[in-house]
C-alpha cells in the first residue's frame, strides 16, 4: 500500500510515495512495485540538492548589495546610472580606474563580489597601459565628484558596461558628473589620442590595432608640386589653424577626394599625409568592413579622438551611384559626411576611388569632399624619377631616358612591376635592351586590334 512521507528540498516540501511492509510477494500490488522504482533516486536527489543548497555560501551579496553596504545605506536607497561602450571609451574608462584605484588605494572587488578583478594591457597612443575590464571599485569623495561612488565596469561577451553608484540623495549630482566623465574618458583623456591605428571589429564593437605606416615621403612619391600645394591647403593649415577657423564659425573638418586609376600613388599619398601628422592626429585606417557597416560609429570615434585624419580606400564601394550600391549605406555615409564635414571639428577624410564617375553627385559636393585631386598617371620626366629610384642600386649605365619614354601611360605601379621582372627575367643582370623588352609587354599599353579571320 503506497503513503505519503514528507521531504524538505531547498527549503520547499513535497512528499515522496513511500509503501507499507510486506511479508510475501504475493501481497505485494504491481502498481506499487511502478511507484517503488523511483523512490530511492528521488530520496538521493533531494539529498543532493539540499547539500549544494548548504554549500553555497548564503552572505555572498549582489553588486547592489555590495555597493550599497559599501556606502552606508539600504538598497533601496542606492542610485545607478548606466552606460554601455564601445571598446575604446571602455579602455580609457578601465585605465583611469586602474590609476584611480592605485592612487587612492580604494578598496577593489571584481565586477561581482565573489570574484577577483580583471585588467588587460591596452595599446595606447604613447604606450602601453593597463585598465581594468572587469571590476568594482569605491572611490573616496573628490575622486570622480563630490561624492563618495562605486563604479563598477562589466566585460560580457557581446558588449561592456559601466555602472556609476551612489547615493539617492546625490542623484542629481551623480548624472552631470556621469556625463562629464564619460566626454573627458572619450576625448581628451584617451590613451588612443594621437596615435595611429588599424579599424576593426569584434563582438563587442570597434576594435583598435596599433599600426605603424610604411615610411614614405614626399621625396619618394614623385607628384606634381600642385598637388603637395593642395594637400596643404587643404589639410595641413586646416589642422594647424583649427582654433582661428573655429573661432570664426569657419568650419575645421575637410574632406580630401583622390581619383585616379590604379597605381598612381593614391594610397601612398595617404600614407605620406599620416607620416607627416604622426605624433600630432589621431590616424585611423578602417578595413573594408567597418566602412560598409560601422560609419556611423566610425566618424563617432574620430570626433572624440580629434584632430583626427582617416583614410578609406575605395569610396565607390559605400558611395556608388545609386541603383549600383546598397541605398542604406550610401544614405549613412551622406549622413555622417554631413556631420563629419559640418558639426565634428577636427575630422579630416582623405578618400580615394579609380573612377569618380561610379560616386554619387551627393557624395561628392563640395560640403562632403572640398577638394578632389585628380591623380594620372606620371608625364615622361616623373616616370623618369620613378625609374631612377628604383635602380638606383644598379651599377650598369643605362638609357634610362630611353626606358622612360617607351612607357608612355606607365603608372608608378607598372614601373615597379617593370624594374621587378626585369631583374628576375635576367637573373639581376638588368640592361637597357632588357628594360625596353619588358617594356614592350606592359599591362599600360593600348590593346592591339584583334586580326582578321577566315571563316
Amino acid at each position: 500500500m503506497v503513503g505519503c512521507a514528507p521531504t524538505s528540498v531547498g527549503g520547499a516540501s513535497y512528499c515522496l510515495p513511500t509503501r507499507k511492509v510486506v511479508t510475501k510477494m504475493n501481497d505485494f500490488p504491481m502498481t506499487e512495485l511502478v511507484l517503488e522504482a523511483p523512490t530511492h533516486a528521488l530520496r538521493l536527489l533531494a539529498e543532493t540538492i539540499n547539500r549544494e543548497f548548504e554549500r553555497r555560501d548564503p552572505s555572498t551579496p549582489s553588486p547592489y548589495e555590495w555597493a550599497a553596504e559599501r556606502l552606508g545605506i539600504d538598497t533601496t536607497e542606492l542610485v545607478v546610472l548606466d552606460e554601455g561602450l564601445q571598446p575604446a571609451v571602455a579602455h580609457s574608462v578601465g585605465r583611469w580606474l586602474f590609476d584611480a584605484q592605485a592612487r587612492h588605494g580604494a578598496e577593489l572587488v571584481g565586477a561581482y563580489p565573489s570574484r577577483p578583478a580583471k585588467s588587460e594591457v591596452v595599446a595606447g597612443a604613447a604606450s602601453d597601459c593597463r585598465a581594468f575590464n572587469s571590476a568594482m571599485v569605491v572611490l573616496p569623495a573628490g575622486a570622480l565628484c563630490a561624492a563618495q561612488v562605486v563604479v563598477r565596469i562589466t566585460t560580457e561577451h557581446y558588449g561592456i558596461s559601466l555602472e556609476l553608484m551612489g547615493r539617492t540623495s546625490d542623484a542629481d549630482l551623480l548624472a552631470d558628473a556621469f556625463v562629464a566623465f564619460l566626454q573627458a574618458r572619450r576625448s581628451a583623456d584617451s590613451p588612443y589620442r594621437l596615435g595611429a591605428y588599424r579599424i576593426t571589429t569584434n563582438n563587442r564593437g570597434l576594435a583598435l590595432a596599433r599600426w605603424a605606416p610604411p615610411a614614405a615621403s614626399r621625396a619618394l612619391l614623385k607628384l606634381d608640386d600642385s598637388v603637395w600645394h593642395t594637400v596643404d591647403r587643404s589639410v595641413h593649415r586646416v589642422l594647424e589653424l583649427a582654433d582661428d577657423l573655429k573661432a570664426r564659425g569657419l568650419g575645421t573638418s575637410t574632406g580630401l577626394l583622390l581619383v585616379g586609376p590604379p597605381g598612381t600613388g593614391k594610397t601612398q599619398l595617404g600614407t605620406v599625409v599620416a607620416n607627416e601628422l604622426l605624433g600630432r592626429t589621431t590616424v585611423l585606417v578602417p578595413g573594408t568592413y567597418v566602412t560598409e557597416h560601422y560609419l556611423t560609429e566610425l566618424f563617432d570615434l574620430a570626433a572624440d579622438l580629434s584632430p583626427c585624419l582617416i583614410l578609406m580606400d575605395d569610396l565607390d564601394l559605400i558611395a556608388g551611384e545609386r541603383g549600383q550600391t546598397n541605398p542604406h549605406r550610401l544614405r549613412e555615409f551622406l549622413n555622417v559626411m554631413d556631420g563629419g564635414l559640418a558639426d565634428r571639428s577636427g575630422v579630416v577624410v582623405i578618400a580615394s576611388t579609380n573612377d569618380h564617375r561610379k560616386i554619387d553627385k551627393a557624395a561628392r559636393r563640395s560640403s562632403r569632399f572640398d577638394t578632389v585631386i585628380k591623380m594620372e598617371p606620371p608625364g615622361v620626366e616623373g616616370r623618369l624619377a620613378i625609374l631612377e629610384r628604383y635602380l638606383a642600386w644598379c651599377s650598369v649605365a643605362l638609357d634610362l631616358p630611353a626606358v622612360a619614354r617607351a612607357t608612355d601611360g606607365a603608372t608608378g605601379a607598372d614601373l615597379k612591376e617593370l624594374v621587378r621582372a626585369t631583374v628576375l627575367e635576367t637573373n639581376d643582370a638588368v640592361t637597357t635592351q632588357a628594360l625596353l623588352t619588358q617594356a614592350g609587354t606592359g599591362p599600360w599599353l593600348a590593346p592591339k586590334p584583334a586580326a582578321g579571320q577566315y571563316l
